[in-house]
Formats: C-alpha cells, sequence, structure tokens
C-alpha cells in the first residue's frame, strides 16, 4: 500500500456503504458508478441480451 492510500487491504462494504478497513465509501474506493445524476441511462442499459438467455424483466 503507498502512502497516499488509505487502504488496509480489508476490502469489506458495510451496511452503511463504507469500508471496515479503511473507511472510504464505495463511490470513494470504486470512482463514479454506472447510474449519473443526470438521468442519462448507463452504458449497460444499451446492451442487447444474449440469444438463449431470458431477458431482464424490471422495466
Amino acid at each position: 500500500m503507498s502512502d497516499d492510500n488509505p487502504c488496509v487491504g480489508i476490502c469489506q462494504i458495510d451496511e452503511s456503504g463504507y469500508c471496515i478497513g479503511c473507511g472510504r465509501s464505495a463511490d470513494e474506493i470504486f470512482g463514479e458508478t454506472d447510474s449519473s445524476a443526470d438521468g442519462q441511462d448507463s452504458a449497460t442499459d444499451s446492451l442487447k441480451p444474449v440469444a438463449g438467455q431470458p431477458a431482464d424483466q424490471s422495466d
């Protein structure tokens, strides 16, 4: 681990959304998520289902 990185090698996100090792939020650790604040769809929303696999019916 580097001096400027608070990671201690215990990477588990608890129920509150923070790492039990370093105390950072998941967004701080992993960067931005697929969802955007401006309401745009994520990149995975434009993917087509694989043939032979059931389509996601969550919409």
